[in-house]
């Protein structure tokens, strides 16, 4: 008989009510028997739209009551560590949204809270699984582009943000929002760890104090180069992704991926002129024989997550997003705010 895994869902906001509540409802291996939020008004349409019957106002009265399985975290950040360590040692394991924590030392403690009870713990990570994601993942196992330099990405919009997000208080920010998201993505795919980090963060048009522009420049202990730009107030786009090998560049853009390369070995011998005249007053220039691609997107599976998640809590499989990963991300973020700290700094005295 297939195990069923009592879950409680703490926050009915957007990523709950979009995601987590019909995933939850439409995968077999769960029950959604509880549901918490401060306000009443979610919780009475969680339970005629979802149908869960356990209605709580408060997450430790949720506990005590129901004592579920899994607890999917999905409150705002700045709860993700009380309540995520609150609900190992009542019992239950977790399932975070991401950012797991506002810092490092938060995201430590809730490890280290993991390994003391013994519960399972994993992040929310989305976009290891989208479309874009499969994609780069099969021109980067191709081999096509040789050996990566530099991996750009950019998610450009116009958006004066006025929500709980764009407050730090909250562990708003775009740096933790959508930089949680693909930093992950780009460690994800690369298999990276970071040397070294540069970083700058603007408030443009946010109504609120964090971050609406983020740019990092991540270096990897490979030499790989990450150039991350999230830019909130930017009235026309920037190609979303940009992949530069030694022979040959991928870019995506309106939902299709454009290749150029040249095979390995196709280009002829050429010798470095160290002379200071150049011959005949030209600059350098060679024929390519250029190859060109384009491929489309792949298509994304939106339930392969809970899949996921279900062969770790109930089969004891290997977690889609381990607590290594996790740290890497959170040490990441960190070295991220300081580097942006540090510039401000800088800047001062000049």
């Amino acid at each position: 008989m297939k195990k069923i895994l009592r879950t409680a869902v703490s926050g009915l906001g957007r990523i709950a009510w979009g995601f987590h509540l019909p995933q939850l409802c439409s995968h077999e291996g769960f029950e959604p028997v509880a549901a918490v939020d401060p306000c009443r008004d979610r919780l009475e349409e969680a339970s005629s739209r979802f149908g869960v019957k356990g209605l709580y106002t408060d997450f430790q009265t949720m506990l005590e009551a129901q004592r579920p399985d899994l607890v999917v975290i999905a409150s705002p950040t700045v709860f993700h560590a009380e309540q995520a360590i609150t609900a190992m040692r009542s019992g239950s394991d977790v399932f975070c949204d991401k950012p797991l924590t506002p810092d490092l030392a938060e995201a430590e403690a809730i490890f280290h809270a993991a390994r003391e009870t013994g519960r399972k713990l994993m992040t929310y990570q989305p976009h290891r699984l989208n479309g874009e994601a499969r994609s780069v993942r099969t021109i980067l196992d191709s081999g096509k582009l040789g050996d990566l330099y530099l991996i750009e990405r950019h998610l450009s919009n116009y958006c004066r943000r006025n929500d709980w997000q764009a407050f730090h208080k909250n562990g708003g920010g775009m740096l933790l929002n959508y930089g949680a998201h693909y930093i992950d993505q780009l460690l994800y795919l690369t298999g990276g760890k970071v040397r070294r980090i540069r970083c700058e963060l603007r408030r443009i048009a946010s109504l609120g104090d964090a971050d609406d522009v983020v740019h990092a420049l991540i270096t990897t202990t490979s030499g790989l180069l990450f150039d991350l730009d999230i830019n909130q107030a930017a009235a026309l786009p920037l190609p979303e992704w940009r992949i530069c090998g030694q022979r040959g560049t991928a870019l995506y853009l309106d939902g299709k991926w454009r290749l150029r390369y040249f095979s390995a070995g196709s280009l002829p011998s050429m010798k470095a002129d160290t002379g200071l005249a150049a011959a005949a007053r030209r600059y350098p220039h060679e024929q390519i024989a250029w190859q060109e691609e384009t491929l489309p997107e792949k298509p994304s599976d939106p339930n392969a997550y809970y899949r996921f998640c279900y062969d770790y809590y109930a089969l004891n499989r290997a977690p889609l997003v381990t607590a290594d990963e996790v740290l890497e991300l959170m040490r990441t973020l960190d070295g991220c705010r300081r580097s942006a700290e540090e510039s401000e700094t800088e800047s001062a005295f000049c």
